[in-house]
């Protein structure tokens, strides 16, 4: 057994560890801490066998007087003597060796011998921070070499937490497991109490302190020229062979750093091939901030020289790093200018707001994309026409009217224009300006192009225009095939998702965006929001299909992002899935915030169709409110907008959303005060707004409707029958929330056709979206669920749950043979069942049985 680790690993702990486990076991355990006068085998070997004896009594005691004469053996010998005397033993035997220091060539071969003839009964343990020369590649080979490491020995964050200072909050732990990346003795060193209550950034700066107390007497112990190589090379993030050579001025950069990776340096492989190492993170910060104390002019010097070596091996995000570090602003500048719009290919637009404000202005009016960035920070928080003003004065700085091609400048500002009114929901504006761009492809920077066009198809998607939208996402893979990064390819797959979504086809949706973030692991950094847009796709499908299983955390966390296109349907719509999650969970104070947080971005944005939405919702919510003037509230609640206004802003839309939410608020309203002819007509009016092959989700839901309207009127066969397709629909796509999202009224219906089991393939369905619902049972009056039954019908029922026969329910309840007959035929028509399974399944789902 190897442990081969920097000092502070916790290697003595782990071994004494070992040796407390091997003697429960009944094992014989011997250790030796070896100290750097042990390089002498003769002076090695006699207290390795002292450490024996003091173990195993009577052992070595020949070999001992052998080494005390004045012939010493050669080390061989010993250790041949010692392998015969160990071979006797009946018991295990542990041997550590601690702390193991060089040796010389003459004890390395006894020992590797020693180690390869050794009897079963015996485990060699060797803590160390530099690895032996002895024959491990053999051992490894042979499966009887078992290597542990630094990797190994630090500790997890759950490990850190469990030995953490009282009081330390949750995000600082995070922190300092970051910084100590899991080091034992720096772990153990954050574990101290903190002098006062410090703020999260002073108590990270104190715990940094310490570690470099801590870390400091280490890096003294060590040669000077090992010292200085280390200044030198904890400059760069992360460093190869080549990269080695280019800042010592050696030519053997590789070799040196698998000698610091065998001295334990704190060096660790990103790679198998071990062609490139960083240090350990705290270490790198110790010797930068050595460097930068003791020679600040060489610290920048280095810093130059690495960004110049990693833009010259195409490492921009790296390159740009370096160059912050070097305070060399006409880099840094010429650096995010030349690379800013591949970088935000790669989702990293929150590094070029970081970069820009390390860069003076006088600067930035030299760099078109640096320019940019300041203006689409400004404008994400003016009004649309603002927004424009602002990059229209842009357009008119950079370029006339009629300029072709366009030039990259001016296309980044009218990328910029469409991407604007997305997020502002002026969708006429964005595909207008996309349509600009389209005359004139192939003419200018391909991820402009691109981002245009993937902004027009998002923006043909919400308009309800398939075709045009797959048109724009065809031509914008085609700008988007040969660039580095996947943000733009990430995000035209999530339109393709949303297409699918907005027509209904929840399956192909669900397949979609699940084969998209499956493709997208690994592709950007973790403080990336390139996957905000696909992760709130995600949540509204998962709702859709009544996977609520951490939705809600889920959601939150997306909407928390801010993506680089930021369009306000998907955030728009994400709320509003969040308020109904939350309103079937019973959360209807939370809702209700939800739903407010909702209207007021639709009113800032001057968005009414997403504030008409959050509107529908809350009525929704009073309609089902067990409060009373359930009915009276929602009118006054209907009444107190300005419908035709709102309707007034979509002119040129297929589908009015306003209107939809209107006439669909009125039906329920109709509805739950018994008007359901009238809801009946206004439905018929309501499908008149829906797209052939489009909307199969607002369609169903006006299917539902009309069944229970039908279901009150009495049309009991078609109320079922229309009941069936609804369910044969949403079975085939996962549809579920739905269902349950129209109240209580609904399931009522469900549970009487389950009860008349007139599709047994649905049955399963069926049961499922039952056990969806949240709360009590439906109330029979309110719901127009079966006549309540009477006393003796209860018993009647309650009896033949049991299985009582018709016989022994007439004795049990001392009634004649036909009463009970005619007690069951009432309760068959009460419950519209036709036997005595069904009226029992009835009786049990409305909960009469108890």
């Amino acid at each position: 057994m190897l442990l081969c680790a920097p000092s502070g690993s916790g290697k003595s702990t782990l071994l004494a560890e070992l040796i407390a486990s091997r003697q429960a076991q009944g094992s014989a355990c011997a250790w030796l801490s070896l100290a750097a006068s042990d390089t002498d085998p003769h002076h090695f070997l006699t207290r390795l066998l002292h450490a024996l004896r003091l173990q195993v009594p009577g052992l070595c005691t020949a070999l001992l007087e052998m080494l005390a004469s004045q012939d010493r053996p050669a080390p061989g010998v010993v250790l041949d003597g010692l392998l015969a005397e160990l071979g006797e033993l009946r018991r295990p035997l542990l041997l550590v060796l601690d702390d193991w220091q060089p040796a010389s060539t003459e004890l390395l071969s006894a020992l590797n011998r020693f180690i390869q003839l050794a009897p079963p009964g015996l485990t060699l343990a060797i803590g160390c921070t530099q690895r032996p020369a002895l024959n491990l590649a053999v051992l490894r080979a042979k499966g009887r070499l078992l290597e542990i490491g630094l990797g190994e020995l630090c500790l997890t964050l759950d490990e850190m937490r469990g030995v953490s200072p009282a009081g330390l909050d949750e995000e600082t732990l995070q922190d300092l497991h970051a910084l100590t990346e899991g080091w034992l003795a720096g772990a153990l060193l954050t574990c101290q109490p903190l002098p006062d209550a410090l703020p999260r950034a002073e108590a990270l700066a104190h715990y940094a302190r310490l570690l470099d107390d801590l870390l400091r007497p280490l890096f003294e112990a060590l040669p000077q020229e090992i010292r200085e190589l280390l200044l030198i090379l904890g400059v760069p993030a992360r460093m190869s062979g080549e990269l080695v050579c280019a800042l010592t001025g050696r030519d053997d950069g590789q070799a040196l750093l698998e000698e610091l990776e065998t001295r334990q340096l704190f060096l660790i492989p990103l790679d198998r091939e071990r062609r490139w190492y960083r240090f350990h993170r705290q270490f790198g910060r110790f010797l930068q901030s050595l460097l930068r104390h003791s020679d600040a002019e060489q610290y920048r010097q280095l810093q130059f020289k690495t960004s110049l070596w990693f833009t010259n091996h195409h490492m921009q995000t790296l390159a740009i790093e370096h160059a912050c570090l070097a305070e060399d602003s006409e880099m840094l500048a010429a650096l995010v200018g030349g690379y800013g719009l591949e970088l935000i290919n790669r989702g990293q637009l929150h590094r070029l707001y970081r970069w820009r404000r390390k860069i003076p202005d006088a600067l930035v009016e030299r760099h078109p994309i640096l320019v940019l960035v300041d203006v689409w920070d400004k404008a994400a928080g003016l009004t649309l026409a603002e927004a424009n003003r602002l990059l229209d004065e842009l357009l008119a700085r950079w370029a006339s009217e009629d300029e072709t091609p366009l030039g990259d400048g001016r296309l980044a500002v009218l990328a910029i224009k469409a991407m604007l009114a997305l997020q502002k929901d002026d969708l006429q504006l964005c595909v207008a300006l996309v349509r600009k761009v389209e005359a004139r492809l192939e003419q200018h920077s391909a991820f402009l192009e691109a981002a245009t066009l993937l902004m027009g198809a998002l923006a043909h998607a919400v308009l309800a225009q398939p075709e045009q939208a797959r048109r724009l996402i065809a031509l914008a893979r085609q700008r988007n095939h040969f660039l580095s990064g996947r943000y733009l390819d990430i995000q035209l797959d999530n339109i393709e998702v949303f297409l699918a979504y907005e027509q209904g086809r929840l399956r192909q949706a669900s397949m979609l965006c699940e084969r998209l973030l499956e493709r997208s692991q690994g592709c950007f950094e973790p403080g990336s929001t390139a996957l905000v847009l696909p992760q709130i796709s995600a949540g509204l499908i998962a709702y859709q299909q009544g996977r609520f299983e951490g939705l809600e955390e889920r959601l939150r966390r997306a909407l928390a992002g801010v993506d680089v296109i930021n369009p306000i349907d998907f955030y728009a719509q994400g709320l509003l899935c969040l308020a109904r999650l939350q309103r079937l969970r019973g959360q209807a104070r939370e809702a209700q915030a939800t739903l407010m947080e909702v209207q007021n971005l639709g009113a800032r944005h001057q968005s009414w169709r997403f504030y008409a939405q959050a509107v529908g919702e809350e009525i929704l919510g009073l309609l089902q409110d067990p409060g009373g003037e359930r009915a009276k509230r929602a009118e006054q609640r209907l009444k107190s907008v300005d419908w035709q206004r709102q309707a007034a802003a979509y002119p040129q839309h297929t589908f009015n959303a306003v209107q939809w939410v209107l006439g669909l608020s009125r039906v329920r309203l109709q509805q739950a005060r018994n008007q359901f002819s009238e809801a009946l007509h206004e439905i018929t009016q309501l499908r008149a707004l829906l797209q052939p092959g489009w909307h199969e989700l607002q369609r169903l839901r006006l299917d539902l409707l009309a069944a229970l309207s039908y279901q009150h009127l009495g049309y009991q066969e078609r109320a079922l029958s229309l009941l069936v397709q609804c369910l044969l629909a949403a079975e085939r796509e996962g549809m579920r929330s739905l269902f349950v999202e129209e109240g209580e009224g609904v399931r009522a219906l469900l549970q009487h056709l389950e009860a008349v089991e007139r599709q047994p393939a649905l049955q399963g369905f069926l049961r499922e979206l039952i056990g969806m619902w949240p709360g009590q049972p439906a109330s029979s009056e309110q719901y127009g669920l079966p006549e309540a039954l009477t006393e003796r019908e209860l018993e009647v029922i309650r009896l033949a749950a049991q299985g009582f026969s018709n016989d022994e329910i007439g004795r049990q309840l001392s009634l004649a043979l036909g009463t009970v007959k005619w007690h069951l035929h009432n309760i068959y028509e009460k419950f519209r069942v036709r036997n005595r399974t069904q009226a029992i399944r009835r009786a049990r789902d409305l909960g009469v049985l108890a």
